[in-house]
Formats: C-alpha cells, sequence, structure tokens
C-alpha cells in the first residue's frame, strides 16, 4: 500500500477508534437515567424510590445511611432484582463515509431492519446494620451501583459504532451515623467501588484500503498515467464499504475508585422527617488491553499499513494489540428525601434527587502503543429524579407500597449513541412487606419503565478533531424501550 496516510482522504479514513466504545463503559440499565441502576433494594422500588426518610430497614444505609439509628441490634436486607428491558431499535438508513474521496456515502443497513440488544439481569444487594447504643450505628453496604449488557447483532447498521458491550461494577460502601439529639441525626461513610467493562466494534478496513487505491491513483495521474488513475479510482470505489474486510476490535478495562457519601436526617416529630443525603463522584481509570482483529482478506501492503508504526506522526496507523486506558468520572447526587405518616395506617413520601452528570463531557481513551487516542464528546446535562411514594398498613403483617417516578435522561438528542440509547422515563410500581414474625419479613417490589421514544443519528467523526481514529459512519433509526423490573428482599434481626 502506498504512503497514503499522507493524503488527506487517507488521513481521515484512519478510523479504528474507540469513541463510541469509551461511552459503552457507562451504558445503562434500563432502570434508570445515564448508567446508574437505578434501584438498590425491594423496598425502595416499591416506591419508585421515594422512601429515602422510612428508615425501615438496613438497606436505608443506600438511601440514607443517617436513618440508620432508627433500628435496633443487629438487621440484615439481602435484596435480588430481576430487570427485563424490552429495547428495540430500527434503522433509518445507516452509512458509511469517506471524507475528501469524492464517494457517496454507502448503505451499511436498510431501512426498517430491526435488533433488540437488551437482555435480562439478576442483580443482588446485601446489607448490615448493627445499633451500638442509643447514639451510634454502623452499617456496610454491599450494591450494584451500575451495570448493564448490550449485544446487537453482528451485521446491524451501527456495528462500526458499537457491537455489543457489558458493565459490571460493585461497591462496598461501611457507614457510621451518630443520634446527635431526640431530632437530629448524622451519618458518613466511604465506598470502594470496582468497575469492569467489556466492549467490542466493527472495524471498516475497506476505507483503508480504498484510501490506499486512491493515493495510488493520485500518484498515478501526477506520473501521467491516466489510464491506470482510473481503473485504480474505480477500484477504491468498489472496495469501499464492503463489509467482507471488516475487522474488529475487542477492549477489556477494570479499576477501583474511592467515593465518599454524607446524611442527615431530622426527625420533626413522631410522624414526619426529612433527610438529606450526598454522594460523591468516583474517579476510575479502566485499564485493561485493546484487541485488534484484521480480515485475512487484506492485501499484504494493507495488512502491513495497518499493523506497522505511523509514517509521519499524522495518522498513526498502528493496530497492533496493547494496553488501554480510559478515565471515567461517575457522577456525584444529592436527595432530599420527606415522610410523613398522616394516619396509623397511611404513609406518604418523596424524593427528589440531583444528579451531576455533567461531569461527563469528553471520553478519551488512549492506547499504548502509537495509536491515536479516541475522544469523543458527549456534553452530559445535570438531571433530576422526582418520586412520590406511599405506604398502607393492611394489618400487622402486611404493608403495602406504591410510588410513581419521572427520571430526566443526561443524554441529549444530538448525542445519543448506541451504547446509550437513553431518554426520559417514566416509572410505575407497587410493592409489599409481609411480617412473618417479629425477626423476619420479605419485601417484593414490581415496576414498569416506560422511555421516551428515541430517535438516534449518530456520526463516529469526533466532532471534527484531528487527527482522527474514525469510522465516519452514521448510524440512524429510533429506539423504542420499556422494562419491568421484580425485587425481592428479605429482612432478618436480632
Amino acid at each position: 500500500m502506498v504512503r497514503a496516510s499522507r493524503r488527506p482522504a487517507a488521513a481521515r479514513a484512519v478510523l479504528f477508534a474507540l469513541a463510541p466504545l469509551s461511552l459503552a463503559l457507562l451504558c445503562s440499565a434500563a432502570q434508570a437515567s445515564g448508567y446508574r441502576f437505578g434501584t438498590q433494594s425491594a423496598a425502595a422500588e416499591g416506591t419508585a424510590n421515594a422512601n429515602g426518610a422510612e428508615g425501615a430497614d438496613a438497606s436505608t444505609i443506600y438511601a440514607n445511611p443517617a436513618a440508620l439509628t432508627r433500628l435496633s441490634g443487629w438487621n440484615f436486607s439481602g435484596v435480588l432484582d430481576h430487570v427485563r428491558p424490552d429495547v428495540r431499535f430500527t434503522d433509518a438508513g445507516s452509512v458509511i463515509s469517506l471524507p475528501g474521496s469524492g464517494f457517496k456515502p454507502v448503505a451499511i443497513s436498510k431501512a426498517g431492519d430491526t435488533v433488540k440488544p437488551a437482555a435480562d439481569a439478576w442483580v443482588p444487594h446485601l446489607y448490615a446494620a448493627y445499633k451500638a447504643s442509643d447514639t451510634l450505628a454502623y452499617g456496610l453496604g454491599i450494591y450494584v451501583p451500575s451495570g448493564a449488557k448490550l449485544d446487537y447483532a453482528p451485521g446491524w447498521g451501527g456495528r462500526y459504532n458499537l457491537n455489543s458491550v457489558e458493565l459490571k461494577s460493585l461497591a462496598f460502601n461501611p457507614n457510621v451515623a451518630w443520634k446527635l439529639s431526640d431530632k437530629l441525626s448524622l451519618a458518613a461513610g466511604v465506598s470502594a467501588e470496582y468497575m469492569h467493562g467489556h466492549l467490542q466494534r466493527a472495524v471498516p478496513y475497506a476505507s483503508v484500503f480504498a484510501a490506499g487505491l486512491l493515493g495510488a491513483a493520485q500518484k498515478a495521474a501526477a506520473a501521467g498515467a491516466p489510464g491506470l488513475a482510473l481503473q485504480l479510482q474505480q477500484q477504491a470505489a468498489q472496495v469501499f464499504g464492503n463489509p467482507a474486510f471488516d475487522g474488529g476490535i475487542d477492549i477489556k478495562g477494570s479499576d477501583w475508585g474511592i467515593g465518599a457519601n454524607l446524611a442527615l436526617l431530622w426527625e420533626a416529630d413522631e410522624k414526619t422527617r426529612f433527610g438529606i443525603a450526598w454522594r460523591s463522584s468516583v474517579a476510575h481509570k479502566l485499564k485493561g488491553s485493546a484487541d485488534w482483529s484484521q480480515p485475512a482478506n487484506l492485501p499484504a501492503e494493507v495488512l502491513a499499513a495497518a499493523t506497522g508504526s505511523p509514517y509521519d506522526g499524522h495518522a498513526k496507523l498502528d493496530h497492533n494489540d496493547s494496553g488501554a486506558s480510559l478515565g471515567v468520572k461517575t457522577p456525584d447526587s444529592l436527595s432530599f428525601q420527606a415522610y410523613h405518616q398522616y394516619t396509623a395506617k397511611f404513609a406518604v413520601m418523596a424524593e427528589a434527587s440531583w444528579y451531576r452528570q455533567s461531569l461527563l463531557d469528553t471520553l478519551r481513551i488512549d492506547f499504548d502503543s502509537t495509536t491515536a487516542p479516541s475522544i469523543t464528546a458527549e456534553h452530559w446535562r445535570d438531571v433530576w429524579r422526582l418520586s412520590l411514594g406511599a405506604t398502607y398498613r393492611v394489618n400487622d403483617q402486611l404493608l403495602l407500597r406504591g410510588g410513581v417516578s419521572l427520571d430526566r435522561s443526561p443524554v441529549q438528542t444530538v448525542y445519543r449513541s448506541p451504547a446509550l440509547p437513553d431518554s426520559d422515563r417514566s416509572w410505575l410500581a407497587l410493592g409489599a412487606n409481609y411480617q412473618f414474625n417479629a425477626q423476619t419479613s420479605v419485601d417484593l417490589a414490581f415496576g414498569y419503565i416506560k422511555l421516551k421514544d428515541a430517535p438516534m443519528q449518530a456520526t463516529d467523526d469526533a466532532e471534527g478533531a484531528t487527527p482522527c481514529n474514525c469510522a465516519y459512519s452514521t448510524v440512524r433509526g429510533n429506539y423504542k424501550a420499556s422494562a419491568t423490573t421484580f425485587g425481592v428482599q428479605l429482612n432478618h434481626k436480632f
């Protein structure tokens, strides 16, 4: 292959970046906006997360650990959530381009093609609390703060943006709560959070092949061989957009991060209480491997160019396997909570939570090889989630729950990507707590989540940043999504 990377068209055709894959590490489960999992207990799930100031069991460690002072003795809560998402993408005609080549965009899918990338998930959480004295309590939460799995069909229209992603995370969150007076309790904690991501996308090596042919055609024309130049241009047009020359990239990365949390619970009287809970951002530096695969039918000179060192430091064509890293900051949050027991049987509650999602503005993947870093702008915005809930005590054994929630998405339509097909959502929830005896109870919760239709037109072009490891592919279509959730929680105290 000629040294086409020095040519503008070929330089722009160096397309193997992982910018959309960056966001894939932050991919959402269907429960909550952004990449939050959504709920960490069945007790909360039954009220659509409105019960932060309730403080009924050890799971309050996540919602408001200051309420640990309301418990007595030892308390344990084990939670298992099941999420069944229904996500359908309908293609509107996705294409791939080669800027500077003069070629028209080539279709890489058919309008009307559909794919369902989301799968069911089972997610556990565990909490333990101990009331050491009238004024001091301890707690430990082990829960999943975020996680998802998306697996698109190999030949779908967005394969050069994303083929599959899996995110796993786990947080260990010890807390201490102090009861400063009859009305006021405070709590503080730290979080050790583990995050692991695995993602894949297709790589269109046909673009580099075509760019090399175009570079050779320019040289032929300059040397006075117009016939050869025309032949090479025609070959380039035939090669460009051919999926037979697709390769792939596979990335894995993991990291531990540290965060903190503070909480306050003010009990105005025996029936009314208010809470405030803050959780910090957690900074991660996901480190792992980037494994490239090239198609066997690439000409030797094209393969040599793709896997060799950069010719002049401009395009950085080095697709050898190497280490890779990605810096991520999860959002910090601030929640305002209220609870009021209207009658002996009926109580109402509310929560308003703010998430500083604007921390996610630009994502960058760096490679240990000479491959240029992959940069993508996300421009997330800060969002609110509003929840209202109620409980009704049928008898000494049975407590019914219900709630509604409105959750804004941090993703603006113009920046929506296959890695996070997110949109504003509403949540309807029902739940119940059954008391077997003085020590043991179980919570059950069911939720239905409906997301607004989410149109998408995502182009892998790094917003014009250079040098650009870009595919210049545009996936176009619309997402329709909903989800059902089921949670079960076993509570025991002694």
